[in-house]
């Protein structure tokens, strides 16, 4: 999986720094795919004038196999942040566990912000 770096603060409330809250964000789409799918909406765009009912035909089909791509990838994202978080906690301190679990929580909430930005 590809990925980006972004940060999220929360509007307001600045969190200070900390070296293990600068985890690469993950992309959905790596730049690759999404770019062959960028272009194909553009072939998709330009051949309107010659055939606008295949030019939309097209488009509907890119939305679709879009779509299920990055619900596919939300999909992996949303278990593998589980599996962090409740493996982390087996067999840790407390104090190592409340970490994780805040690192785990902020994670969620980057993904959760990312999707509400859509």
């Amino acid at each position: 999986m590809a990925y980006e770096t972004e940060r999220t603060e929360s509007p307001g409330r600045p969190e200070p720094s900390r070296p293990q809250d600068r985890r690469p964000a993950v992309q959905l789409i790596p730049p690759d795919e999404r770019d062959k799918l960028a272009l194909r909406l553009q072939q998709s765009l330009t051949g309107f004038v010659d055939g606008p009912r295949h030019a939309v035909e097209e488009a509907a089909a890119l939305l679709d196999e879009t779509a299920k791509r990055v619900t596919a990838a939300l999909t992996e994202r949303r278990h593998s942040l589980r599996a962090d978080w409740q493996s982390a906690s087996e067999g840790s301190s407390a104090e190592a566990d409340t970490e994780e679990l805040r690192v785990a929580l902020r994670a969620y909430r980057e993904v959760t912000e990312r999707l509400l930005r859509l």
